[in-house]
């Protein structure tokens, strides 16, 4: 008798393992800034993409490096401007080493939001190189940014979830300091329909870089919370990318009220210092070669979505699970001072990937 009733609980456990399953969802999204991720045609209306054009093209033209010196103001893009074979076989390899991080990763992205990406057409191309299960059905990339103020460059949004509306692109409005803080951009809308119908609406930020001033940072946190905050009050929303926030800006008074504000959650490993992971070295000017790390690339979620609130709207944010991803030694270098760091790509050796790592977070629903 016991040995019949103890041949019958494994099988209890299936059947309710079964059922909890079909009764749990999982959406997981990545943040990847794929590091100037162009194509290999020139764009006559943006200067910003003469770097990345095949050098054969380059030398055709008597003006290139004239525009290279006079679009460069330092003197190491100037001349990558002039000398930089961005050549199909290099395009290649940059999409493959693109392609084997994101399809490595675990669980696969449902959502990817990826800064840095210079139109519609080069997305295309780096979705057909993951394998065929594995592509995206929704692609977002609007091209919107101005390619005067800025390089051209966009914030492009992944996803296995179909859109529930058009996608938006929402310039950054830096108010009295344009000047100051040149331009950067645009955040990126999409919403997407969950796997219950709900909406979710994912916002693509690269904010304005390191070398900025903080407050331009700031004036693109503001224009983020103008627009998480046009959004009905049990709208459920997640903000990713890159906010080129160090660790500094990150533990500061400022992004604290930021966050308030916005009613956003944060994971706290993002203020919690300058310790690894981190998705990008930050170097302490002022401390020479010491090197920290920051969380460059983290997500901002409506505090909705956090467990302590109790939405009623059943999807959850697991801050717990944020992680930065490294799925390949390609991934990593090591510098003399026995620091590791993130790998760009190095369009000469065909080595590395990215100048940063990728996160991921997960959105559970019960």
């Amino acid at each position: 008798m016991w040995k019949t009733i103890l041949a019958t609980i494994p099988a209890i456990l299936v059947l309710s393992g079964a059922t909890f399953a079909q009764e749990f969802h999982r959406v997981t999204v990545m943040a990847f800034n794929v590091e100037n991720l162009f194509d290999t045609e020139d764009d006559p209306a943006n200067t910003g993409d003469d770097t990345y054009l095949p050098l054969s093209v380059k030398q055709a033209d008597p003006d290139h490096e004239a525009n290279c010196r006079a679009n460069n103001d330092i003197d190491f893009y100037a001349e990558q401007c002039i000398n930089l074979d961005w050549s199909e076989t290099v395009l290649d390899r940059k999409i493959g080493a693109l392609a084997g991080v994101i399809a490595a990763a675990a669980p696969f992205p449902d959502i990817l939001i990826m800064p840095e990406t210079e139109n519609p057409v080069i997305v295309s191309r780096l979705n057909d190189a993951l394998p065929a299960i594995r592509r995206y059905q929704t692609l977002v990339q609007l091209d919107s940014t101005s390619v005067t103020s800025d390089r051209g460059i966009d914030v492009a949004i992944a996803s296995r979830l179909p859109l529930a509306a058009p996608a938006t692109a929402h310039p950054v409005d830096f108010g009295d300091d344009t000047e100051l803080c040149r331009g950067t951009r645009d955040i990126i809308e999409a919403p997407l329909t969950l796997p219950d119908g709900k909406t979710l609406h994912v916002f693509g930020v690269h904010l304005p870089s390191g070398g900025n001033p903080f407050i331009c940072r700031e004036h693109a946190l503001r224009t983020l919370n103008e627009v998480r905050n046009a959004l009905p009050s049990d709208a459920l929303a997640i903000a990713g990318g890159d906010f080129n926030l160090n660790c500094s800006e990150t533990q500061g008074d400022l992004f604290e009220r930021a966050v308030r504000f916005g009613k956003w959650g944060v994971p706290p490993e993002v203020m919690a210092g300058c310790a690894e992971p981190g998705t990008n070295k930050h170097r302490e000017r002022s401390f020479g070669t010491w090197f920290t790390w920051s969380f460059l690339d983290f997500f901002l979620v409506t505090e909705n979505m956090l467990a302590e609130q109790r939405s009623m709207s059943g999807w959850f944010a697991n801050l717990g699970s944020f992680r930065t991803v490294v799925v390949s030694g390609e991934q990593l270098e090591a510098s003399g001072e026995g620091f590791v760091s993130t790998k760009r790509f190095d369009p000469v050796a065909g080595t590395g990937v990215s100048d940063h790592w990728p996160v991921m977070i997960d959105l559970l629903s019960r």
